[in-house]
């Protein structure tokens, strides 16, 4: 089984090393993949999520095996598509994760992005960005962590409810399905039993609109947090009827899980 989704140091919000983290994964008796961060106009510090690729392969090359890949977390913005979607091009990253980290260009890790806007307004605007990206970029292998935003907002409800944004959450999951996109079940918020009945529905939804694919990844940046979950996440996609992946040099492979 892949833990699919996993930062060191060319992360510059990770503190593990890649060999730490591998460890850590055969510790557990599973496969590991690298995504480090690339986000193109950070509106904090546009240099702070962005690496030098050849470095990156040039330290980290002499890891890779069939159970160590080295991949890439692309923060979609959907008017730096054509960007974004150079980025991996002339690279042999085995993934490529598109991910929402900014929303109408502000970091929605920022307590300033919510003053002054009502919860609905907030996932309104994330799911428009979200779809948006998922048609305007075209070389990225599943959408990651679509609870996001839930880390960081600061309502009292702190859940996405598929029935408040039926409509819209519709939109990007065929979106998805119509080019076989998988969706990621990111592991990070499923320790908050609270949290998966919601993102349970999602992936339901997912599933019955088409949705044939998951990827399960910790987001690890520490070396303790490397596989939390996946045995949750795997029930999860189980009770969706999606089957987990990974992706090996930009191909699909079915996750022993």
């Amino acid at each position: 089984m892949f833990d699919t989704h996993n930062h060191c140091e060319f992360s510059c919000d990770a503190d593990q090393t890649l060999p730490q983290a591998i460890a850590a994964a055969q510790k557990l008796g599973i496969g590991f993949c690298l995504t480090e961060h690339w986000d193109y106009e950070y509106p904090t510090n546009p240099e702070q999520f962005l690496f030098d690729r050849e470095a990156y392969f040039a330290k980290n090359a002499q890891y890779r095996t069939d159970t160590v890949l080295l991949g890439i977390e692309i923060g979609m913005q959907p008017h730096l598509a054509a960007r974004e979607d150079a980025v991996p091009n002339g690279y042999l990253f085995d993934y490529v994760i598109g991910s929402i980290h900014i929303v109408d260009r502000v970091d929605i890790y920022e307590p300033y992005f919510y003053t002054g806007k009502e919860k609905g307004d907030v996932v309104a605007a994330y799911l428009r960005d979200m779809l948006a990206c998922i048609e305007s970029h075209h070389n990225f292998d599943a959408l990651g962590h679509i609870d996001y935003i839930c880390r960081y907002w600061p309502y009292a409800d702190r859940h996405l409810h598929y029935r408040e944004h039926a409509a819209a959450w519709d939109a990007v999951f065929r979106a998805l399905v119509a080019r076989e996109l998988p969706i990621e079940i990111n592991t990070r918020r499923l320790l908050d039993a609270a949290a998966i009945p919601p993102l349970q529905e999602l992936y339901n939804r997912y599933a019955a609109l088409g949705g044939k694919y998951c990827t399960i990844g910790s987001d690890a940046h520490h070396t303790a947090h490397v596989g939390r979950g996946l045995d949750v996440a795997a029930r999860m996609a189980r009770e969706a009827g999606l089957t987990p992946v990974y992706f090996k040099e930009r191909k699909r492979y079915v996750d022993e899980v």
